[in-house]
């Protein structure tokens, strides 16, 4: 699948070995990917994205709406990081928003948990992927950051 950057075309390929074992390159491009993986399942099933941290059905279907929100947020952020770490050009920028988004999401979630809005159990294991997110995308910023 060839994409085009001005009038050269550039090629998913073009990713070489070396882009995609660096930091920003393997772990963005990863992070990225499921950013829209996640984006997209999210989209299709809201009720069900939103029943995962323990929210009764009643509950989901209300917010259904809030999480549609969320997940297009999602896939275009990891949309906009792919292509810019496809094109190898002004990828940071992108990385830096999922992380602040997913850091943003992990506190949102801590906090709901403590309100006693969301299972503990549950709440507590996404905060914590959406964490874990979050500080791989300062580690893919900060390998980025150390090549140049």
């Amino acid at each position: 699948m060839a994409l085009r950057r001005s009038s050269a075309p550039v090629s998913i390929d073009a990713l070489d070995a070396d882009s995609v074992a660096s930091p920003s390159g393997g772990i963005g491009l990863a992070l990225a990917a499921g950013r829209v993986a996640m984006g997209c399942a999210f989209l299709a099933g809201p009720v069900v994205s939103v029943r995962l941290l323990g929210v009764d059905t009643a509950t989901a279907t209300r917010v259904a709406w809030l999480a549609r929100m969320t997940a297009v947020r999602d896939v275009a952020i990891g949309a906009g990081a792919v292509g810019s770490l496809v094109r190898k050009r002004g990828h940071v920028s992108w990385l830096v928003a999922a992380a602040l988004t997913d850091a943003g999401d992990a506190a949102a979630i801590v906090l709901a948990v403590r309100a006693g809005r969301l299972d503990r159990v549950r709440g507590y294991v996404v905060a914590a992927g959406a964490a874990a997110a979050a500080g791989a995308g300062v580690v893919a910023v900060a390998g980025t950051l150390r090549r140049r």
